[in-house]
């Protein structure tokens, strides 16, 4: 097992070793599967051969900086929460308890059985077996060595590992259901972008809070300024753990790095900044 320098530091290194020991031991000894509590209370089961179960143990449910607990607190509970790029159900389970319904996109055929598992019994929340992007359609979707890899297959990208997919867009998707949407969360590795940008519609009609994985580069700012969205994120210095919520204006000097970006309405600028306060 390689071992990952900045998520021991981000841990701890007492805490990342206890929580190591723990999941290799139900990996490797028990094999058998374990769960973890939310911190908004829900169960999330962590099947023992999903590598982001493994990461959402270690961190203690904690993957993306706190953007989780932020995007936690600024639901409403009047609305639908939509999560882009499912894998085993983390956010999707994570924000149930404040979303009127919870919609999950999830075009990886391998975590599906996991998923399906994971939200079981619970009426909000559906799956829908699709990727999601700028236009609807099918294309071909690369299946990586892990699932959380996965994702809309680039322009002149090698490899037969390939499956065909039905891809839609939120703004058709919205349309079609007649949903009230909340907030969004997109993490579809390196495709975030074209998902946004088939959500301008959603995103100018009903001012939903957007997180994603997506690089704070020209086009996201491009794709924001259209909807006059403003970006904010959680930022540390490359090699600390110490983290500043700020807004963006412009990308990133090599000397810092985010997790993951807050795309926000006007009228919630101040909401933001007042839960992100220390």
């Amino acid at each position: 097992m390689m071992l990952n320098t900045g998520l021991i530091r981000e841990v701890g290194p007492v805490r990342w070793a206890a929580r190591t020991f723990v999941r290799q031991y139900y990996k490797r000894i028990a094999r058998r599967d374990h769960a973890i509590r939310l911190p908004s209370g829900e169960l999330l089961n962590l099947p023992i051969g999903s590598h982001f179960g493994s990461d959402v143990f270690i961190n203690a449910a904690d993957v993306d900086w706190g953007s989780e607990r932020l995007l936690y607190s600024m639901l409403s509970g009047r609305g639908a929460f939509l999560d882009v790029g499912a894998n085993i159900g983390y956010y999707c389970l994570y924000m149930v308890p404040r979303a009127s319904s919870v919609v999950g996109f999830e075009p990886d055929p391998r975590v599906w059985p996991y998923l399906a598992a994971n939200v079981a019994g619970r009426e909000k929340i559906t799956i829908v077996p699709c990727a999601v992007g700028a236009e609807k359609g099918t294309a071909s979707f690369t299946l990586d060595r892990v699932p959380e890899g996965s994702h809309l297959s680039s322009t002149g990208e090698s490899g037969d590992n390939r499956i065909d997919v039905e891809v839609v867009t939120l703004d058709s998707f919205v349309e079609a259901k007649g949903l009230a949407v909340d907030a969004i969360k997109i993490d579809v590795e390196g495709h975030d972008a074209s998902v946004i940008a088939g959500s301008l519609g959603v995103m100018a009609g009903q001012g939903p809070v957007v997180l994603t994985e997506a690089v704070p580069d020209g086009r996201l700012f491009s794709l924001a300024a259209k909807v006059s969205y403003r970006v904010f994120a959680y930022v540390r210095r490359v090699g600390t753990t110490t983290l500043n919520f700020r807004e963006l204006e412009g990308g990133l000097p090599s000397s810092e790095a985010t997790k993951m970006l807050f795309l926000v309405p006007p009228g919630r600028v101040d909401e933001i900044r007042r839960l992100a306060a220390p």
